[in-house]
């Protein structure tokens, strides 16, 4: 076990479509993702081949750490509600077993995932406030 400066939850999901090719449709579940480093928070989105990118990266770097399982792939009816809402508990629950572990939790791999500018979309209205306070109190660059 070791620790993380992460906490993540999966606060919700959305079906959309357009955002990227993938395969014979264009439509695609992103799950919100709610995550605190010490102070601060964010909310970034991901999708499936997200977590599937990191789980490829993280097994063939520490090959020699037994990695958790990812939720298996869904090839069809991968938008019933009923199914999206069970694989994002799944998800919750991987990412909260990678945590848990230090080599992952502390890698750059990980690190990049939660923190990519391309997939923060906000801050949590509950931290939004917090947040203007600690952006006001860092110098501003030229």
């Amino acid at each position: 076990m070791g620790f993380s400066a992460f906490i993540v939850s999966i606060t919700g999901t959305d079906v959309r479509s357009g955002d990227r090719q993938c395969g014979v449709g264009s439509k695609h579940v992103v799950y919100v993702m709610k995550v605190i480093n010490g102070d601060r928070s964010w909310l970034c989105e991901k999708r499936y081949s997200d977590f599937i990118a990191i789980d490829n990266v993280l097994r063939s770097k520490f090959w020699y750490m037994q990695v958790p399982k990812l939720p298996g792939k869904k090839y069809f009816f991968n938008f019933d509600e009923e199914f999206v809402d069970k694989r994002r508990g799944e998800l919750e629950e991987y990412l909260r077993a990678l945590l848990q572990v230090a080599c992952f939790s502390q890698s750059d791999e990980m690190w990049t995932f939660l923190t990519h500018k391309d997939s923060i979309v906000g801050v949590p209205p509950e931290m939004e406030e917090e947040n203007q306070r600690h952006a006001q109190a860092l110098p501003m660059s030229p």
